[in-house]
């Protein structure tokens, strides 16, 4: 069941940034070492009836919560979404232009990402019918129980749950983590959202680093998901940073938009998750022309415009060769 958290609760909320808390705390560092606490000492009093010998009370064993995670491949789809309250207000539909399948193996040595283009079309969905539009309105029309689906089916793999945030929010958590450095590989200057970054190392605080995310026009739409994927990396290393000094709360209430299937007894062991894998070697790939894609151009006398037909076997060749264990 998808969980919006713009309606979570305030204890909801605090079970969830207590438990982020906890895991940082547990993951920061080597435990203190507990100081043994001295005997007491007994003294007798002179008295005709022997004194009572206190019976001390037994202490409770703390029972480990399982990790749901624990010797598993776990793969999550990362979704970013157009939608901002200026389109809402407009009655336009939302856009999902990042999209991005994230997979840490069952030893958490490798990560994979894969993005997929927003101009993707013809996709299975997983129950026999195949979606003809592009792929990044799916969850304006279907919702993102069917882009899971959708994703997984074109890769054979599995996809545990998906993540989603929009422009906005994704702005702001980057904010709420101190900002994102992140080797810019080209300049970019792009008027239309007026935006401009130079290459080389970049410390991107949110507005900068929504650009970078956004920006297409004089780059391309492959370009751009080559920026998220390094977007993605950069949030990941930064949020496992035991020196990053995190406000949880302020995090969790940044993202108003934010929705999701994964339960929220689980964002505690997500996080240890992306903590064990943070020395794991990561593959990042964007399924661009011409290896994934059977033509990629203006389609005619359809309406489609630019369109991306994938190569399906290509795709899950190569999903199997990072996904399968």
């Amino acid at each position: 069941m998808t969980q919006s958290l713009r309606r979570r609760t305030p204890v909801r909320l605090a079970i969830l940034a207590t438990s982020l808390l906890l895991v940082l705390a547990a993951c920061s560092g080597p435990a203190a070492t507990p100081v043994p606490t001295p005997s007491p000492t007994l003294t007798l009093t002179p008295s005709p009836t022997p004194a009572a010998t206190a019976t001390p009370s037994p202490t409770a064993t703390p029972v480990p919560t399982p990790n749901p995670f624990e010797g598993k491949r776990v793969t999550l789809l990362v979704l970013g979404s157009d939608s901002t309250p200026g389109r809402v207000a407009l009655g336009l539909g939302k856009l999902t232009d990042a999209i991005i399948v994230v997979s840490v193996s069952a030893d958490r040595s490798a990560v994979s990402m894969i993005s997929f283009p927003r101009d993707i079309v013809d996709l299975p969905l997983g129950n026999g019918q195949t979606w003809r539009s592009k792929i990044n309105a799916i969850p304006y029309e279907r919702g993102e129980a069917t882009m899971k689906a959708a994703l997984s089916a074109t890769l054979n793999q599995p996809i545990d749950s998906y993540v989603e945030v929009n422009m906005g929010d994704f702005a702001a958590m980057v904010d709420a983590i101190g900002g994102v450095d992140v080797n810019v590989p080209k300049t970019i200057v792009d008027p239309s959202i007026h935006f401009s970054v130079s290459a080389g190392p970049q410390h991107l605080d949110g507005a900068k680093a929504l650009g970078f995310a956004r920006s297409r026009h004089t780059t391309s739409d492959w370009d751009r998901a080559a920026r998220q994927q390094l977007l993605v990396a950069a949030i990941i290393r930064k949020m496992t940073n035991p020196a990053t000094k995190i406000d949880f709360l302020a995090l969790l209430d940044s993202l108003k938009s934010l929705q999701t299937d994964l339960p929220l007894d689980r964002f505690g062991a997500l996080f240890q998750l992306a903590k064990e894998a943070s020395a794991a070697k990561i593959s990042m790939r964007v399924l661009a022309p011409p290896t994934f894609s059977l033509f990629a151009g203006i389609e005619k006398n359809t309406g489609r415009g630019y369109i991306q037909e994938p190569n399906i076997a290509a795709i899950r060749a190569y999903a199997a060769s990072v996904m399968g264990d």
